[in-house]
């Protein structure tokens, strides 16, 4: 495999649809497109750039395999900065499919997943934290999601890693005068020294700005799997079905109807929401009951929110305790005392009294009393989790953990600053500018960024 190959993939969901796109980059794409296609009126030769023209794609035969309109795109004013072709064929699976074939026959070469993309970096038309938004673009799951990830692609991340990492170099550039041409500075060492405090501290703080909000990015990019948890029979798939406004599970007054896990998609204020419904937990015998039971447990391991349900109709059991014991400490749980539309047995001040640190929301479904209460206990705690920031840039795990190790860098040399050489100051410093570099792609290994692409689809 070869940067300079001319590869081709579809780029557009396999699937029926009005259209679907074959697209081609590389030097030779107007080369092999003008071999299989043949356009309306027109000659070859007469086929300029950025315009699209109207045809047909033939086979080896010359036999048509589709009506199509192509676009020629000549470089560097491209996706990729190379030249590209885009054929817009009918959206069938079978003529996209002959139609990609018919390029890799003369000459071609199948992408890649996110080749498209990682040429676009390598040429220098993107960086790095630009290419992953586009992936967030592909994959968000809000119109929040969307929108950060937008910001991103336009370079509001770039320029301010850009300026940070212009404020190491200059503190840099102090640190290394004073060191190796000391007679020459005017300034007093105390001075210098108090400069570059302030200055490190600010790069500090300009770090921790923009960490701001990380987690929120991520939950608007990925959304939060919610687990609805409970003993048999206190309402949970009723629950469900209320949150979606849908008929999504099956409701029943016998105990355990719920046997395997259903899932549904809310968004609440930007937030997308995956919740899942869980099978009762309980003891039992019943074989089928115990499958259903310990995936209850999984998906409640592998929520970060938990909404816990109880039957205020009921006195406490100690299946209600145990549902008490599937909370981690890391995760974050609301408790739900339903069916307050029944004599009440279950007094809800017990529970805020022992965890006062938990929402806790009264609901009735029949009555729809209380989801209200719940959504918006719901949204503040997703609030509490993601931190401030207006808009968050950062919606990757991988760039949060390279602008941490860049800032605790930073704060090492302010540490050693006053009481270490100067050159142990310039190496942390040295260190957070390269770590800051791999946010954007340019102190990054080879490994890593196949690594990055691979998780793309073939055709972007």
């Amino acid at each position: 495999m070869k940067e300079t190959d001319t590869i081709a993939a579809i780029s557009t969901p396999v699937g029926e649809g009005g259209i679907g796109i074959v697209r081609v980059s590389g030097p030779e794409a107007f080369l092999l497109a003008e071999k299989v296609f043949r356009p309306k009126g027109k000659r070859k030769r007469e086929i300029a750039s950025h315009r699209i023209y109207y045809g047909h794609i033939l086979d080896a035969r010359g036999e048509i395999i589709d009506e199509v309109l192509v676009s020629f795109m000549k470089a560097p004013y491209t996706y990729t900065r190379e030249d590209i072709v885009e054929i817009n064929c009918h959206g069938g699976v079978f003529p996209l499919r002959m139609v990609l074939k018919r390029l890799l026959e003369v000459g071609a070469r199948l992408a890649e997943p996110g080749e498209f993309t990682k040429r676009a970096f390598l040429n220098g038309r993107i960086d790095l934290s630009q290419a992953e938004s586009v992936f967030n673009i592909i994959h968000a799951r809000s119109e929040e999601g969307v929108k950060n990830a937008a910001r991103v692609l336009q370079g509001a991340l770039s320029q301010k890693v850009r300026r940070l990492r212009q404020d190491i170099v200059e503190a840099l550039a102090w640190i290394e005068a004073s060191f190796d041409y000391p007679e020459e500075l005017d300034f007093d060492p105390q001075v210098l020294q108090r400069e570059l405090r302030n200055s490190l501290c600010a790069l500090r703080d300009s770090m921790a700005e923009l960490l701001e909000g990380e987690e929120r990015g991520r939950l608007y990019q990925e959304g939060i799997a919610t687990a609805i948890i409970g003993k048999p029979n206190v309402g949970k798939s009723s629950l469900l079905n209320a949150l979606l406004r849908e008929q999504r599970a099956i409701v029943h007054e016998v105990p355990g109807t719920t046997r395997d896990i259903l899932e549904g998609y809310i968004l609440l204020e930007g937030y997308p929401i995956r919740l899942v419904d869980t099978a009762g937990i309980h003891g039992t015998r019943d074989p089928v009951e115990k499958v259903g039971i310990e995936r209850s447990r999984e998906a409640a391991a592998r929520a970060r929110l938990l909404l816990m349900v109880f039957d205020g109709s009921s006195p406490w059991e100690k299946e209600d305790e145990e549902i008490l014991s599937l909370m981690d400490p890391g995760q974050k749980a609301i408790f739900v005392i339903n069916k307050t539309d029944l004599k009440q047995e279950l007094d809800p001040g017990d529970l805020a009294r022992r965890f006062p640190q938990i929402p806790l929301v009264e609901t009735s479904i029949p009555l729809k009393k209380g989801l209200s209460q719940l959504e918006r206990a719901i949204v503040a705690t997703l609030d509490q989790m993601g931190g401030g920031g207006e808009h968050p840039l950062l919606a990757s795990l991988r760039q949060a953990e390279a602008l941490r190790e860049a800032r605790a860098g930073v704060e090492k040399a302010l540490e050693n600053l006053e009481q270490e050489p100067a050159e142990l100051v310039s190496l942390e410093l040295r260190f957070a500018w390269e770590k800051l570099g791999e946010i954007t792609g340019e102190t990054l290994s080879d490994e890593i960024l196949d690594r990055i692409f691979s998780q793309f689809c073939v055709g972007k």
